[in-house]
Parts: C-alpha cells; sequence; structure tokens
C-alpha cells in the first residue's frame, strides 16, 4: 500500500463534503417521508447504496417520517 503525504486542508474538504452529502440525504428523506426507496430515486442512486450512506452518517431515516405517519393515523 502507498504511503501518501497529507495536504493542508484536506482534511477540512473531506469533512465539508461529507457534511453536505449528509445534508443532501436528509433533505431528500425529509421531502420522502422517511422513504428511503423515493429518496434513492430522488438522488439518482440506489436503496442499498444510500442506506449504506445513511448508516455511515449515523442517520435516522424513522425521524424524517414519524409526523407524516402520526397525521395520517390521527
Amino acid at each position: 500500500m502507498e504511503n501518501r503525504e497529507s495536504y493542508p486542508g484536506e482534511d477540512l474538504l473531506r469533512g465539508s463534503t461529507a457534511d453536505y452529502e449528509r445534508h443532501i440525504i436528509a433533505s431528500a428523506l425529509e421531502r420522502t417521508g422517511g422513504n428511503q426507496s423515493k429518496a434513492a430515486r430522488q438522488l439518482g442512486t440506489t436503496r442499498r447504496i444510500l442506506m449504506y450512506r445513511i448508516r455511515k452518517y449515523g442517520i435516522d431515516p424513522r425521524q424524517f417520517g414519524g409526523a407524516a405517519r402520526k397525521t395520517r393515523s390521527g
């Protein structure tokens, strides 16, 4: 495995990219009421990849669907 140098700002870029991706995923889940299949379609990816990223970023999809479920049953 190649040992590569770390450059100033590299960690900042990685963190910013992760924050942006987390925000985009959360927005899609909010728009779809927590429906992962619909969110994946909106994002142009598969549900499997979306689920991987949801776990990676520690996002709880249930937090986006709770309010929608309560209004339908209430």
